[in-house]
């Protein structure tokens, strides 16, 4: 395709001087600092960060739902010392046992009921947890501060009755966990911080530069790198979104100021996957009909097509990065995160200024695609739990399965995720760090009878296809569970399955 907007000549020089100079990595990695370090500032976006005026990262609640009083520890010590007679909405429903939130953290249990309102990820999140242990989880995806504001909640006065205490493999992992803090192993280093900038902006200027030429051969090539450079740029955004520590805290804002993704609405999405993994109605990742099943479904909710799900298998991936950009949009409108609107303008405005149309839907489906491959194959053909919330450390042992890369560039393009295990256990760990931490995993597997899995990428593409082959020869189940959450309604994906699976059950039954 042919393109008649190319931008004035001054930015073409700067693009070519750019490519033609080694692609300045130093020079672009300062100024993208600096951009998202001014982002960062804001006070909106400093709420959704570990450093900033809200102590946990993840969905914030509906302005309508939150309390009067906003801020970081003004909140927080509303939360927890508001006499309930004062604020009846806060409270409401908090004065019976029944409607306790009761949860256990390194063996305290904690009455979080004043704090469910409060609590910046959503009610919805923190209800998870009701009567549970939720230690692993506090440790993984809340910030320094948020660890240290814990230690001001109140304690319950009340203990569940029937809560098992947590098992030898769950002790041993803590205490695992605590020596390779000690140890470093969550430390950053910035060589390998700026290698993974440095190369995201090599190939996202090279793309940019090569989509300047007017021919169809210099678009698909375009479409090709710009593709590439997204799906590593969505891994920097993975990476910073869960990371801690002031370098994160500043480089959150590429997600959506370089990504094009909402972090807010990844965060909600992606930790509860981490926190849930594989569980059937809680972890959204494996919620992936009507396109695709991966269990036989209810009749209700079954579709015509899926018996032809292992043939047409790469077109929903390749829609996978279109359907989170939608969603990203969405979210940021909808609850007026206006830091991220910003970003999510101006990332566009750039990739529209420099990018035709069809080159850019090309990348998004190429990266799409790759990234769909890369996410799913690692948990899809593992152990799927329709009726059981099995401990942290055993979840992610039984749900998870490392890929062996066979080639160099294999294992960069991955982005970390072929250590998927080592991931899921320490998710605030730097990627960099993880291929030395594969013997470690192995050994505490070894040590505590757990099953440690790891496959050569092709033929663990070839087990998901099977997977999802098998799945497509297989008659409908009355009262098969289904596969999404109620707090996901929303997005595309559920508004779509809605909507074709009515007309799918209908012309099953016809």
């Amino acid at each position: 395709p042919s393109q008649t907007h190319r931008g004035p000549p001054v930015i073409r020089k700067i693009l070519c001087s750019l490519f033609d100079g080694a692609v300045s990595s130093m020079a672009i990695y300062r100024a993208a600092i600096a951009a998202l370090a001014i982002a960062s500032q804001l006070p909106e976006a400093s709420a959704f960060l570990p450093g900033g005026s809200l102590p946990l990262r993840g969905r914030p609640q509906p302005l309508a739902s939150r309390p009067a009083v906003r801020g970081g520890p003004a909140l927080a010590r509303m939360a927890i010392s508001q006499d309930p007679k004062t604020d009846s909405e806060l409270w409401k429903g908090t004065d019976t046992l029944d409607n306790q939130l009761r949860v256990r953290i390194d063996d305290v249990w904690y009455d979080l009921s004043r704090w469910r309102k409060a609590h910046p990820a959503g009610s919805h999140w923190i209800d998870l947890y009701r009567d549970q242990d939720a230690t692993e989880v506090m440790q993984g995806f809340h910030s320094e501060k948020g660890m240290e504001m814990m230690k001001r909640l109140p304690k319950s006065k009340t203990i569940p009755e029937g809560v098992k205490d947590v098992s030898q493999v769950t002790r041993n992992f803590r205490e695992w966990r605590k020596e390779l803090v000690n140890d470093g192993w969550f430390e950053r280093e910035w060589q390998h911080e700026l290698f993974n900038v440095g190369s995201w902006a090599t190939w996202i200027v090279a793309g940019l530069y090569i989509a300047q030429i007017d021919t169809i051969f210099a678009q698909f090539t375009a479409a090709t790198i710009l593709g590439i450079a997204n799906t590593i740029g969505g891994w920097l955004s993975h990476d910073y979104v869960h990371g801690r520590g002031k370098f994160a805290d500043v480089m959150r804002s590429f997600g959506f100021v370089c990504g094009g993704m909402s972090t807010t609405w990844w965060s909600d999405k992606h930790n509860k996957h981490h926190a849930r993994t594989n569980e059937v109605g809680i972890d959204e990742d494996i919620a992936t009909d009507p396109a695709l099943f991966l269990w036989a479904p209810d009749p209700k909710n079954d579709a015509p097509w899926r018996k032809w799900q292992g043939h047409y298998l790469p077109f929903p991936m390749s829609l996978l990065f279109l359907i989170w950009r939608f969603d990203s949009i969405k979210v940021a409108i909808d609850r007026k995160i206006w830091p991220e609107v910003a970003g999510l303008a101006f990332h566009y405005a750039v990739m529209f200024y420099f990018v035709s149309l069809p080159t850019f839907f090309g990348a998004m489906l190429l990266s799409g695609f790759m990234t769909a491959i890369i996410t799913t194959v690692t948990h899809q053909s593992e152990e799927l739990f329709f009726n059981e919330e099995p401990e942290f450390v055993d979840a992610q042992y039984r749900s998870t399965r490392d890929a062996i890369c066979s080639n160099p560039f294999s294992e960069w393009l991955w982005g970390g995720m072929q250590y998927q295990l080592e991931h899921h256990l320490f998710p605030t760990m730097p990627r960099y760090k993880y291929p030395a931490m594969v013997a470690h995993v192995k050994k505490f597997a070894d040590d505590n009878n757990l099953e440690f899995r790891q496959t050569h990428e092709l033929e663990l593409l070839k087990m998901n296809v099977n997977m999802y082959k098998k799945v497509a020869a297989l008659e409908p189940v009355a009262g098969a569970k289904g596969s999404r959450p109620e707090s996901q309604a929303g997005d595309i994906a559920s508004l779509v399955a809605s909507t074709v699976v009515k007309g799918g059950s209908a012309t099953v039954k016809n």
